[in-house]
This record gives C-alpha cells, sequence and structure tokens, in this order.
C-alpha cells in the first residue's frame, strides 16, 4: 500500500488551500480527484475520501496455507434425536446434562454441532467444558484451532515446552494440567526441576494441580514442599501426603499413633503431648482442626488421626468396628472420631466407612461417599421413617436405584411432612434423577392421589423428569 498521495494531501491541509495548492499526481485516484469540482478545500477533502475508500477496498488479500484436513473420529455420529435433545438440555442449562454426557459418551457430534458445543465451552464458567469438549473430540480441536478466540480450548502439544518454559501463568497452568494427565511422573518431575525459581502463588498453584493422579512419585517433591516458606504450601502438602499412606509420612504417623496412643482393655488412653517436636511441627501437628474442638490438645489429636494410615490404629488384628467400640477418655473421644472420620474420606476406605455406618447409623457426606453400595443399599431396606429419609445416604446412593428401595422412599415421602422444606424438594429431586423409570409412573399416581398441592406439584415433576429420562436414554440407545 502506497501512502505518498495521502501524505501529499495532509500536508496541503496543514499548510491550507490559501497557501498550498492541492495536487493529485500522487494518487491512485488521481483521475476521479481531478474531475471534482468545487471550492479548493472542497476539492482536497473530496480527493482524500476517494483514496481512503480505494486503499481500504483495493488491498491485495493475504494468501493463508490451506489447513490439513481434520483427523477422522471413529465413534458412531449422535443420532438427530439426540443432537435436539442437547440443544435443549443446554439451553435451559438442564439438571439432566451430567447423565446425559454420561450416556453419549461413546458418541460422536455432528458436524453442524461442533461450532456451538465450542462456543458453550469458551463461556465464562461452563461447568460442562470437558464434557462438551469430549463430544466435540478431535475434529473439534481442529476447528478451535482456526479461531484465536478459542486457543485456549486447544490441548497444548505435550512436545512442544514452550508454553510452559515461557507462557503466562494461564498458558503454564494448562500445559502442566494436560501433562499431568498424560504423565503424572512426568510432570511432577518438570515442576520439582523449577520449583525454587517459582513465586509462592505458583508453587501453590501447580501443587494442587497434583491432585488427579497422585502416587508415590509425588513423595519426594511434598517432602520438599512441608519446608516451604508459605504456610499454604505446606498445607497443601499435608493433604496430599495423607493420601499416600505407604509413604515416609505415613510411617512417621504410624509411629506417632504408637507413642500417643494405647490399647487398655475396652479403653483406648490417649497421650498428647504438651509441646512438639520441630518434626511432628514440620508434619503438620500443630496446625488448626475443624470448629468446635476446645482444646489445643484436641486439635492434635485431630490432626494425628486425620493423618495417620487407618491401618495404624487396627494393630493385634482389630477391626474398625473393634477400634470405634473402645472407650477414649478425658474428651478425646470427639477430635479422635472427627479425625478418624477424615481420613475414612480421605482414603475411601470400605471398611472404616461400613463400621461408623452400623456403629452410629448415619455418618457425614465425605464417609457416605466410601460406602460400598451393598452396605449402602441394605442399610436402606432396613431403614424407615426419617431413618430412610437421609439425604446425606441416599445423595451417596448411585443410580440407579433398585426398584424396591426408590419405592420405599416414595411412600414415605408420600406420608412426610413438610412439602415446603428443602429437604422435601432435596429428596423427591434424588428420587426423580435416580429411581429406575418405572417408578414414574408410581409418581404419576401418587400425585392424583395427594390433596397437598406442593407434594403434588413435587411428585408430577418427579414423574415429568423420570420420563424424560427414559427419552433420553431411548435416544441415545
Amino acid at each position: 500500500m502506497n501512502s505518498t498521495g495521502i501524505e501529499t494531501l495532509t500536508t496541503t491541509a496543514l499548510l491550507g488551500t490559501a497557501r498550498a495548492t492541492p495536487t493529485f499526481d500522487a494518487l491512485y485516484t488521481a483521475d476521479a480527484a481531478g474531475a471534482v469540482i468545487g471550492t479548493a478545500e472542497h476539492r482536497l477533502l473530496a480527493a482524500a475520501a476517494l483514496e481512503a475508500v480505494f486503499l481500504a477496498g483495493g488491498t491485495l488479500p493475504t494468501p493463508h496455507p490451506r489447513p490439513a484436513a481434520a483427523p477422522d473420529d471413529p465413534r458412531p455420529e449422535l443420532p438427530p434425536a439426540a443432537t435436539e435433545r442437547l440443544r435443549g438440555l443446554l439451553t435451559v442449562r438442564s439438571d439432566l446434562l451430567d447423565e446425559w454426557f454420561c450416556a453419549a459418551e461413546r458418541f460422536k457430534a455432528p458436524a453442524e454441532l461442533i461450532v456451538d458445543l465450542l462456543s458453550g465451552a469458551s463461556l465464562g464458567g461452563s461447568t460442562h467444558r470437558a464434557a462438551l469438549l469430549a463430544l466435540a473430540g478431535p475434529r473439534g480441536q481442529w476447528v478451535a484451532a482456526q479461531n484465536p478466540a478459542w486457543a485456549p480450548l486447544v490441548a497444548p502439544d505435550l512436545t512442544d515446552d514452550d508454553p510452559w518454559l515461557h507462557g503466562t501463568p494461564a498458558k503454564r497452568r494448562s500445559w502442566f494440567e494436560n501433562l499431568r494427565a498424560a504423565d503424572p511422573a512426568c510432570a511432577t518431575a518438570r515442576l520439582a526441576a523449577v520449583w525454587k525459581s517459582e513465586n509462592a502463588a505458583t508453587r501453590l498453584a501447580l501443587l494442587e494441580a497434583l491432585s488427579p493422579g497422585l502416587g508415590p512419585y509425588d513423595e519426594e517433591l511434598l517432602e520438599r514442599a512441608l519446608d516451604d516458606r508459605s504456610g499454604r504450601v505446606r498445607e497443601v502438602a499435608i493433604r496430599f501426603l495423607r493420601r499416600l499412606p505407604d509413604s515416609a509420612f505415613g510411617r512417621r504417623m504410624t509411629q506417632r499413633v504408637r507413642d500417643w496412643a494405647q490399647v487398655c482393655g475396652s479403653a483406648l488412653q490417649i497421650a498428647v503431648p504438651e509441646t512438639l517436636d520441630a518434626d511432628a511441627v514440620r508434619d503438620g501437628l500443630d496446625l488448626r482442626g475443624p470448629g468446635g474442638l476446645a482444646t489445643v490438645a484436641a486439635h492434635r489429636l485431630w490432626s494425628l488421626a486425620a493423618s495417620a494410615p487407618l491401618s495404624a490404629w487396627c494393630d493385634s488384628d482389630r477391626t474398625p468396628t473393634e477400634v470405634l467400640a473402645l472407650q477414649v477418655a478425658d474428651g478425646l473421644d470427639v477430635p479422635l472420631r472427627r479425625g478418624w472420620e477424615t481420613a475414612t474420606a480421605c482414603h475411601r476406605n470400605e471398611q472404616w466407612a461400613s463400621a461408623m455406618l452400623h456403629r452410629d447409623g448415619k455418618v457425614g457426606d465425605h464417609v457416605a461417599e466410601a460406602l460400598p453400595r451393598p452396605v449402602l443399599v441394605e442399610h436402606l431396606r432396613g431403614s424407615s421413617g426419617e431413618q430412610l429419609l437421609d439425604t446425606t445416604l441416599l445423595d451417596a446412593l448411585p443410580a440407579p436405584w433398585p426398584t424396591d428401595v426408590a419405592e420405599k422412599v416414595l411412600a414415605a415421602l408420600y406420608s412426610a411432612a413438610a412439602p415446603k422444606s428443602n429437604t422435601f424438594r432435596s429428596l423427591t429431586a434424588l428420587l426423580a434423577h435416580r429411581a429406575p423409570y418405572e417408578v414414574g409412573d408410581l409418581f404419576a399416581d401418587a400425585a392424583t392421589r395427594t390433596d397437598d398441592l406442593d407434594r403434588l406439584n413435587r411428585f408430577a415433576t418427579a414423574a415429568d423428569i423420570l420420563s424424560q429420562r427414559r427419552t433420553l436414554h431411548e435416544e441415545l440407545s
């Protein structure tokens, strides 16, 4: 693009047409500008407009090489009815999206849907980004690579470590998380190599990214993190080391259980040290536990119980049930049991979770997630009334619920009080999303039999959800 003509006009305009006569010889539009009739000022402005339009519209296009063809996706294509179902679910942000994506894992998106999937995945706060990208598949990655606005959706090339070495914090985090998913041990080695040169915020963010795929190869770096200057980094390291019961950290905690606790008959005697040595402080035994613990000793005991491998408490072939039955004095039973609950949830230990359920008849949210399905189903079959309508236990039972359990919960809801309560709403929603489809007819029948308007609305809504779920799976079958 030659800008000499425009520069000539600009010079004339700055000097003023009274002092300089505009010339158009250097313009691409010289002939058209010369034909303009009017005052010098009018002719100058008209010539500038003509030249500007020519330069804007007459620029030659910049050639770009044709990209390689999109890779093939061997999965079967999503049926048309299921495609339209997904569009509707995404529009209203339906609660059925999780179930739909799970049922559609074996399918690929049709070509006309890929742009919509990428647009949805690019929205800030998208809770289904991973599922949308998985459905778009390799063709979606190809399309995203053609649009700079979708660059964050493109999985980084792990053979090119430039984003890791020189990228922005977001690009480094993305590259590292993808490497962690592909090769956890390699990701840990890369982080360990740059650990000393990173600031505290970056160390914290990248250390937290180790959570998926945590394994023995992470132990050395986590031990280094125990000596970090940042308290938050140390806390993350302790939380992750608790998940490695066979580590040196686990062995140190096991020894402390033996030093602090002793079984005497039917009692468990605990002696919490008044002063912690440097190694115990390094391992986090001075950290405060959850709220409600009244003394320093209680917080320390909770930390030990939460951090030690559960096997440390089962010497002499004691079962979890037998350990939980031991009497604990001096007001230390609460922190000890809360620490055991934390460890049970951390390790998803089915034996300890089952023993806690059998002992108390109920458990907390995280412990419930560790319960084996047969134990949970058996407990619910033997429960009634409020014990059956335990939101925590029912939420821990994945779909599909056994038909007899679903029918039993529906019968309890039919006569339960407070249909306007959040608990009642949560239970009907759980039943609608977890029960077998045939329970939908029972819901519809129950809705016609009740005189309570709130109960009728809840049951009718649940029946509609069960009907939608049935149709959803039929479309994907």
